[in-house]
């Protein structure tokens, strides 16, 4: 079956840090979620992302950030170029946090989910972040390993999620947290997972609102403030997601993929990921051959 989530163990690894090189490692990295923050800096070429179904591109000394649960993929822009970038993943558990809302991360995290428009920025803003050195130290530090490295690593981490804050306050840009009763959050989780295990089945709001113990309109609006779409977006777009690594990593038609998917009518599956994708899925295949 293939799913959407990636399974990291935050008690083994709270963190990820290593350097992607197109030359050794395969592109494009399949669409995929998890419970982890991401940021990257480009240090060679341009690559194309997808974060929540927008695609932006991003070139040399750009910084990229992919908040928990969203959904993302990135691909080459230009086959001839090679690409590399740094990767740092992380548990927003370990960032501190506190009642106020000025400088709080994981707050800051949670928000930004809901404006994706925040997750990319270009050389001129980095280079005034003065960021390249922490990328590099906290690569350094997880490659090495030495003896209280975590403390080093978390401070630097620190220092690029405060500076990346402090620039959308200047540009008034701070995200919103979204309003959602913390008691929902694990329930949201919980059900996030179940729908990338069984997006394949027919799926009902009502089935799903008493999985969690809530009326249709509770879960409904919650789960509208906590992703910012519909349940039932949400689930088209895990399908439509789902259907497009399919299209990448495998050579089964259209028909088929629809079918896997949850789509009983191949037409409709079309109409539906041209309307989320922009393009009919054979002109997406085409298009990354």
């Amino acid at each position: 079956m293939n799913t959407l989530y990636e399974y990291i163990d935050p008690i083994t690894s709270p963190y990820e840090a290593f350097c992607f090189d197109s030359d050794t490692d395969k592109l494009p990295v399949p669409a995929h979620w998890h419970y982890y923050a991401e940021v990257l800096y480009i240090l060679e070429g341009t690559v194309r992302f997808t974060i929540d179904n927008v695609v932006k591109v991003c070139r040399k000394g750009s910084v990229i950030l992919f908040p928990p649960r969203c959904v993302h993929a990135i691909d080459f822009f230009d086959r001839a170029q090679r690409i590399r970038y740094y990767v740092v993943k992380f548990d927003p558990e370990i960032l501190p946090g506190h009642k106020r809302e000025d400088g709080n991360l994981r707050s800051a995290l949670c928000g930004i989910g809901m404006g994706t428009d925040l997750c990319c920025f270009m050389p001129e803003q980095t280079a005034e972040m003065d960021l390249p050195l922490l990328f590099e130290e906290i690569i350094k530090e997880y490659r090495e390993k030495a003896y209280a490295y975590s403390l080093i690593l978390g401070a630097d981490l620190c220092k690029i999620l405060g500076k990346i804050i402090r620039r959308w306050q200047k540009e008034g840009h701070l995200p919103a947290v979204p309003e959602i009763h913390p008691s929902y959050e694990l329930s949201f989780d919980y059900i996030a997972e179940y729908i990338d295990q069984h997006y394949f089945e027919e799926l009902s709001v009502e089935k799903l609102a008493s999985m969690c113990s809530m009326s249709h309109s509770t879960f409904s609006m919650n789960f509208h403030r906590r992703y910012g779409m519909t349940c039932k977006e949400y689930i088209n777009a895990t399908r439509i997601n789902v259907a497009e690594n399919m299209l990448l990593f495998s050579n089964h038609d259209v028909a088929f993929i629809a079918q896997e998917v949850g789509y009983s009518d191949c037409s409709y599956f079309i109409r539906c990921y041209k309307k989320l994708k922009g393009i009919t899925p054979k002109q997406m295949r085409k298009s990354r051959q």
